[in-house]
């Protein structure tokens, strides 16, 4: 039988309460780097398609040429 801890709630006791603290940080720290970079990869992006349109390189031409009408 189950131990009680003094503690209202369902969930269990944790055994090691300071080892799932360094888990939890650890996995903050790599959540905050993955966004970081996802948001350095999104920024380049956008600066690089403002680049562009800015520049009129993808204005000037048209993507594939068009027949002009006979009349």
């Amino acid at each position: 039988m189950a131990e009680l801890t003094d503690k209202p709630g369902f969930a269990p006791p944790r055994a090691e309460n300071t080892l799932s603290r360094r888990r939890a940080i650890g996995l903050e720290l790599i959540a905050t780097v993955a966004l970081t970079v996802s948001l350095i990869v999104a920024a380049t992006a956008v600066s690089i398609g403002n680049r562009s349109l800015t520049q009129g390189d993808l204005t000037a031409r048209p993507l594939a040429p068009v027949p002009l009408p006979e009349r």
